[in-house]
């Protein structure tokens, strides 16, 4: 297990106002070199190979990579999760983390790129029909295995997003953002709070957030935060490595906790918003 990771007040804060945060100190570079090694020598495209990596698109989970280096990296973030939440909240994960490998655009060696967008949907859902299937986790982590320059396929965010969805929370079910068409995706907002734009999706009207940063960065993130693969104009594969942690009793809390976003996290207990506001948890609520 990694040593206990410690967060600032700002820190929280930052987590409660953004629905996510950017830690580079959290794991042994030897790790992330293990890691990335089991990734690049159970990959078929030749990762110094342009030919081979542009317009490959994206595979959501590389398929056999030796697990042993990435059971290392999640023995290392148990305890740097459970520091967020709350000390002896997490259940133990399991082994094994999503390979998520995000290949250069298709017209990425092009002279002039084309026009580029992206979707942002929430995590848990795990059938896209009519009968979705709702899947209960508080934090994903998101590690990068190797160097993730600006636009290069970075872990893409919309901050403050999870506020959003907290609020649709209130009056709809989970499983309403679930299937086809929606697909996971928010609504928009409508002109007054509490009112929604069905006609539209949430990340057509929010600006997103790419991050950046060197091999080791972890993107700590929220469940109920919007977010997305990057855009990928670089000439280089993204490697990263992803998990996503329960709760103890998450399952049994998941719709509670959906319009209640740190209503069961005892280490959010007095954070507020922003410094001098309301807090966003007390002892009361998750006892």
């Amino acid at each position: 297990m990694g040593a206990m990771a410690t967060f600032t007040d700002r820190e929280r804060r930052a987590f409660v106002r953004n629905g996510f945060l950017v830690r580079d100190d959290v794991l042994p570079s030897e790790l992330v070199d293990g890691a990335r090694a089991a990734v690049v020598a159970a990959m078929e495209a030749d990762p110094h190979d342009s030919d081979d990596l542009v317009g490959t698109d994206y595979n959501v989970a590389a398929e056999g990579v030796d697990e042993d280096p990435l059971d290392d990296i999640v023995d290392a973030l148990v305890p740097v999760v459970d520091a967020l939440v709350g000390e002896g909240t997490i259940d133990p994960p399991g082994g094994g983390m999503q390979v998520a490998l995000n290949f250069p655009d298709a017209d990425a060696t092009d002279d002039v790129h084309g026009p580029k967008s992206v979707t942002g949907h929430l995590d848990g859902y795990a059938k896209f029909d009519e009968n979705p299937e709702v899947h209960a986790f508080s934090v994903g982590a998101t590690v990068y295995l190797d160097d993730v320059p600006p636009r290069t396929g970075g872990f893409t965010v919309w901050p403050g997003s999870h506020r959003v969805a907290a609020k649709y929370f209130e009056d709809h079910a989970l499983e309403t953002i679930g299937g086809k068409p929606n697909s996971a995706k928010l609504p928009a907002m409508g002109d007054e709070p509490g009112e929604w734009d069905y006609t539209r999706r949430y990340h057509d009207q929010a600006d997103p957030y790419e991050v950046s940063g060197d091999a080791g960065t972890v993107v700590l993130w929220h469940s109920r935060l919007l977010h997305s693969r990057g855009i990928n104009t670089g000439e280089g594969v993204r490697i990263a490595a992803i998990k996503r942690f329960q709760r103890e009793g998450e399952d049994d809390t998941v719709r509670d906790a959906a319009p209640n976003l740190f209503k069961y996290w005892p280490a959010m207990e007095g954070v507020p918003l922003v410094a001098g506001g309301d807090p966003v948890a007390s002892k009361r609520d998750w006892l």
